[in-house]
């Protein structure tokens, strides 16, 4: 039995592609075997649970008195099964408004110059009664001391910028201006859809 040339080429072709074939599948496989997931999917049930309990750790860190900056910005949710928890948002710029905030601070933590100093608390948030937030401290300060302060308030519907926390410090209980301070000036924006 002879084989011609022509037979020959077709017997390659044959026998080449079955090899590519053969190598193809061998090693998508082997891709799937290897970058398969170790564990099996969760249900949805477990991944809420999951996702809340992470909501609820951040909501916790947010309302203790330990800061690892001089301060701490943190937003409660509006809507959703997390509405009221809170998370962290004090690199955030801009902020709904009406959103709840909460602000915490150590003015022990800041570089003031005064010693003992006089603090001024200023932010645009609005308290309770609709009003800005504002208070002087009237006793003086010692900066060596940790002064851990809060406040919280709604962000105004009415204005498009504002001061989120504004922090100075003077060297007498007088507040001149001329001998302010400014060791904290968080300005934010309103962010509108």
């Amino acid at each position: 039995m002879n084989i011609t040339i022509k037979q020959k080429k077709l017997i390659f072709i044959v026998l080449a592609s079955s090899l590519i074939i053969f190598i193809f599948v061998f090693g998508i496989n082997i891709y799937y075997e290897e970058n398969k997931l170790p564990t099996e999917p969760k249900d949805d049930q477990s991944l809420t649970d999951e996702m809340m309990e992470k909501a609820r750790l951040e909501s916790n860190i947010c309302s203790s008195d330990k800061l690892e900056n001089q301060y701490r910005v943190c937003c409660a949710i509006k809507e959703g099964i997390k509405k009221d928890l809170l998370y962290d948002c004090t690199s955030q710029k801009f902020f709904e408004p009406g959103q709840d905030v909460y602000i915490a601070f150590d003015a022990s933590k800041f570089d003031i110059s005064y010693d003992p100093y006089f603090l001024r608390i200023y932010s645009d948030l609005n308290n309770g009664e609709n009003k800005y937030i504002f208070d002087t401290i009237p006793d003086a300060l010692d900066k060596e001391k940790t002064f851990f302060v809060t406040i919280s308030g709604t962000v105004s519907q009415e204005i498009q910028s504002f001061t989120l926390l504004k922090l100075s410090v003077y060297p007498d209980d007088t507040f001149n201006e001329k001998n302010e301070q400014v060791i904290l000036n968080h300005e934010a924006k309103i962010f509108k859809e």
